[in-house]
């Protein structure tokens, strides 16, 4: 088999990096190469048929040795990006930038009065409103072209990756792997590594590089053995212990409102990931039963309660045909508690 060249990183144009990262998390085994099998985990969308798919690997495999390179990945992709080419050269920057900021705000904050510190944190969650003001459009128009490719060619059987790959044993397991993805990672020009050399150049510390070592013998012991007998029994001092409260919440839609529903719940997430109390909100989307499940982590009932008060909240209450609502308190120490 002819030798395969992989491209160097610091080599490739600008907008074309992400396609480096987008690699290293389609390359399972970490061998260097991106297989059929794995091709097909990254890729397979719920939307092209195994034909499809198998088409496209072998035109990006212009080496024909039944594996893609780095070199091979960046070079198709950077012949149809299009306009996407100048979005991506944007978010390059930003990426920059935004670890730059980030890294002296993290130098001068503590030293910094009360006023200065609120002004940081406004900044910050107006900055993440407006990247998920961008987040939202771009997903309408993902699901959009999803349900047009289904339609269009509605006699193509989508590709599960369950029908390419099978569920590997627990033998199959090989220990340190996931930490050699990471240090990898770490040691990418580009991406994180070059964040983290800069970090180290400037502050004098190898503190990413000892972070890794110390996951390492965590994840090994994870890897070798998973213990999934027993309980935890806990002793705790009376009024010591405090309390999260957990909230689930389910939501039946009609189909004539569902489109604004799904963009409420939206608007309600952005909202509540902002509020101060909240640790934790996602949601669930019961395929083809217009249910969805909203779970919530709050410091407390109080904080929760003041988040009822909202209009997102109150407009997505409106839009539900069915809601029912469950909480439990659990032990803070549940969510804190490290590994």
């Amino acid at each position: 088999m002819a030798e395969q060249q992989t491209a160097n990183p610091t080599e490739v144009e600008k907008g074309i990096s992400i396609f480096l990262d987008v690699f290293r998390r389609a390359d399972k085994n970490d061998d260097g190469f991106i297989s059929w099998e794995e091709f097909v985990s990254y890729c397979a969308d719920g939307v092209m048929g195994k034909e499809e798919l198998q088409a496209l690997f072998d035109d990006i495999d212009s080496h024909n040795t039944n594996n893609i390179d780095t070199e091979e990945l960046c070079t198709y992709f950077a012949q149809h990006l299009g306009e996407f080419r100048e979005v991506f050269s944007l978010l390059e920057d930003l990426n920059k930038k935004t670890t730059n900021v980030l890294y002296t705000t993290s130098k001068v904050y503590k030293e910094s009065n009360r006023i200065d510190k609120f002004i940081t944190r406004f900044i910050m969650r107006e900055i993440i409103y407006q990247m998920s003001a961008l987040q939202r459009p771009m997903e309408a128009a993902s699901d959009i072209l999803d349900t047009q490719a289904r339609e269009e060619r509605d006699d193509i059987k989508p590709l599960e990756v369950e029908d390419v790959i099978k569920k590997p044993s627990a033998s199959g397991i090989v220990p340190g792997r996931v930490v050699r993805r990471a240090k990898r990672q770490v040691s990418a020009p580009g991406s994180l590594g070059e964040v983290v050399e800069w970090i180290e150049v400037n502050s004098g510390t190898g503190v990413m590089n000892s972070q890794v070592d110390r996951l390492s013998k965590l994840i090994d012991r994870l890897e070798r053995k998973v213990n999934f007998d027993g309980f935890r029994d806990e002793e705790v001092i009376h009024g010591e212990d405090d309390t999260l409260l957990l909230v689930n919440r389910e939501f039946t839609v009609t189909q004539d409102k569902l489109d604004e529903f799904q963009a409420n719940l939206r608007a309600y997430v952005d909202v509540t990931q902002g509020f101060r109390g909240c640790l934790n909100v996602s949601v669930r989307d019961l395929r083809d039963s217009n249910t969805f499940s909203l779970y919530e982590i709050w410091t407390s009932e109080e904080k929760q309660a003041q988040n009822c008060d909202n209009e997102a909240f109150k407009t997505l209450m409106d839009q539900a045909s069915e809601q029912s609502k469950n909480s439990m308190k659990i032990p803070g120490s549940w969510w804190k508690r490290e590994i």
